[in-house]
């Protein structure tokens, strides 16, 4: 019997014993669901079943793509056992970007492309040997050499599954992905990008966050969301936007996630001599 696309990708990315978060925001209440099970159990058809009658009512499907700790009861970086993934995310122009990745020789092919709304993609490549640091510090390197979403870098991140409706967009959008490849690489198959060669070709290097300081990697994830507040309202995303998204993607790792978020786009807005027009969210991943 043919698997269902939620079912294949859990299958193509991870381990059976694979540790997992699935993350569900109901976009009506902005409520967050969170399930931590293995991953033969999140891709069985019971689960799959649950998952699709959340769908349907408006919640969107996320999971981690990173394999957690045996005793972990969330999703921190300190949960993360095994790194099984690096991963880009692409929200401005990223159907140009993923072009231009795809083109590139020295990169590996990824494993699986995802769109998960107009012009909008997730990239990832199953790894191995793979330390927590060194991971995101190649993640870093891809962002700012390709000008994927550098809050999107962290081991502990959740992305979209394919087959789930992402009910963030109007029109909602199917999020459909694709296999590319079945290899799983390490280190020696990623480039090193020199930094003279990212302060002249990359794309992020011309935006509000391509400082010098993130470029080399120094930033705390707390200075990356900071960086990406900056560099959103920068090309004119309201910051009640913002704000949700810097919300999505902390749901789990803050007390209050809403709270945190208000405070880094007032901090970025006042950076910019802009007006925050503060609106408290609640609600968590873009």
């Amino acid at each position: 019997m043919k698997k269902d696309a939620g079912s294949k990708f859990i299958d193509d990315n991870f381990e059976p014993d694979d540790r997992l978060a699935v993350v569900l925001i109901d976009r009506r209440s902005g409520a967050v669901t969170q399930r931590i099970a293995p991953a033969k159990q999140i891709a069985s058809p019971e689960f799959q079943v649950w998952l699709r009658d959340r769908n349907r009512m408006g919640a969107d499907v996320f999971v981690s793509m990173n394999a957690l700790a045996a005793d972990a009861r969330g999703r921190t970086k300190a949960d993360v056992a095994e790194i099984r993934h690096l991963y880009l995310d692409f929200d401005e122009n990223g159907t140009e970007a993923v072009k231009r990745l795809q083109a590139r020789e020295d990169m590996p092919q990824p494993n699986y492309l995802v769109n998960t709304s107009p012009d909008h993609w997730q990239v990832s490549w199953k790894v191995q040997g793979f330390v927590k640091e060194q991971a995101e510090t190649v993640m870093r390197e891809l962002v700012h050499e390709f000008g994927a979403d550098p809050a999107a870098t962290d081991s502990s991140r959740v992305m979209r599954i394919p087959g789930f409706v992402n009910h963030k967009r109007h029109p909602a959008h199917r999020v459909r992905g694709d296999q590319l490849s079945t290899a799983i690489y390490n280190a020696e198959h990623f480039p090193r990008f020199a930094q003279e060669d990212r302060r002249t070709s990359s794309p992020a290097a011309r935006e509000p966050s391509g400082s010098p300081e993130v470029r080399q990697g120094r930033l705390s994830q707390s200075e990356l969301d900071w960086a990406y507040a900056k560099r959103a309202l920068a090309r004119g995303e309201s910051p009640e936007a913002v704000m949700t998204a810097i919300a999505n993607f902390r749901a789990g790792e803050k007390s209050d996630a809403g709270y945190y978020a208000r405070i880094t786009v007032e901090k970025a807005a006042r950076a910019l001599g802009q007006s925050s027009q503060p609106v408290e969210t609640h609600e968590p991943n873009r």
